[in-house]
């Protein structure tokens, strides 16, 4: 765990609040886009969101993870992020969450236009959740409201 602790304070990463990880603003454009390193841990992972903006991740190194996807009205996709399946493309509007399968963390970066910023990002209601009860796995505590029993 040491080393993960090293690797959090060098890269200068924080915790995500509510969505779980931790991340850090590397860039931002002129045009408004902007780049993040993220990181996902096997106590904290990208619980169950969906953003407003297309979302390209680029996984860098550690374990395996899986990404799942969900569009509405469509069945959940799922998807390998591993140094042989290095990107991802979620589209804007789709549910997504990443989540550790193998190893102690992984890390990524990720690009968005515009950039990531909290209030972009949208969270699932108890109706989603009624739904689709296979996504309760990819909630995290941090993220979980009070209608989660």
């Amino acid at each position: 765990m040491a080393l993960l602790g090293d690797l959090i304070k060098g890269l200068s990463l924080k915790s995500l609040e509510r969505e779980g990880g931790y991340f850090r603003f590397l860039h931002l454009f002129g045009d408004g886009a902007g780049s993040i390193f993220y990181l996902v841990t096997k106590d904290s992972f990208s619980s169950l969101h969906r953003l407003l903006d297309d979302e390209v991740w680029f996984f860098l190194e550690g374990g395996r993870c899986e990404q799942i996807t969900l569009t509405e009205g469509s069945k959940m996709k799922r998807r390998i992020l591993d140094s042989n399946n290095r990107d991802s493309l979620v589209k804007a509007g789709d549910w997504q969450a990443t989540k550790l399968i193998e190893g102690e963390y992984a890390l990524f970066a990720t690009v968005m236009s515009p950039h990531f910023e909290k209030d972009r990002c949208l969270y699932p209601d108890r109706d989603l959740i009624d739904r689709h009860p296979e996504l309760k796995d990819y909630l995290n505590e941090e993220s979980i409201s009070d209608w989660i029993i």
